[in-house]
């Protein structure tokens, strides 16, 4: 059996300019995935060292752990340490953008009342000896994206003011 030689055909004309611009885009690329994915291990879109935060108020009395960023639908945490001041009510003031931007999946301990009042969630509890601590763990899930304001406080307090960053 014999066989046709394939047919020349004239070299491809290459443009240096475009075969540069392409070197160079991928190059740019390259750096900038790596920039990505460097960022998402640090905890810019969620968990991690950059997103971990630490808010107390003055008197040490309030102090909030929760995470400066986050994702919309996925779940995040956040914990509350509060000591009741002698005299007061042991109540947590949740207020700001809270009630309309997170959904509360669970709450330990569950509180004895729980009721909004003028857009913010109230959370009261048994009273507590003075000076002892009690630690509220709440797990949300981010329903709005955008810049959160919400405010913590202990039976109206100074608020502590804290702002996340939820990304679509």
């Amino acid at each position: 059996m014999k066989t046709t030689p394939a047919k020349q055909s004239s070299p491809v004309a290459e443009k240096p300019f475009w075969l540069n611009f392409e070197f160079q885009l991928r190059r740019v690329g390259f750096v900038l995935l790596l920039l990505i994915v460097a960022a998402a291990l640090a905890g810019l879109f969620s968990r991690g060292y950059l997103s971990e935060a630490t808010r107390s108020n003055d008197d040490h009395s309030l102090t909030l752990d929760y995470e400066k960023f986050n994702r919309l639908m996925s779940d995040m945490d956040m914990k509350i340490t509060s000591v009741t001041p002698p005299g007061k009510r042991n109540r947590i003031v949740l207020g700001g953008d809270f009630m309309e931007g997170f959904r509360i999946d669970t709450l330990q301990p569950q509180p004895d009342k729980m009721y909004s009042l003028n857009g913010e969630m109230i959370l009261e509890y048994q009273p507590m000896a003075p000076g002892v601590k009690q630690t509220l763990w709440l797990s949300l899930t981010p329903m709005k994206f955008g810049a959160m304001k919400s405010t913590v406080a202990i039976d109206n307090g100074a608020e502590i003011p804290f702002q996340q960053f939820i990304y679509p």
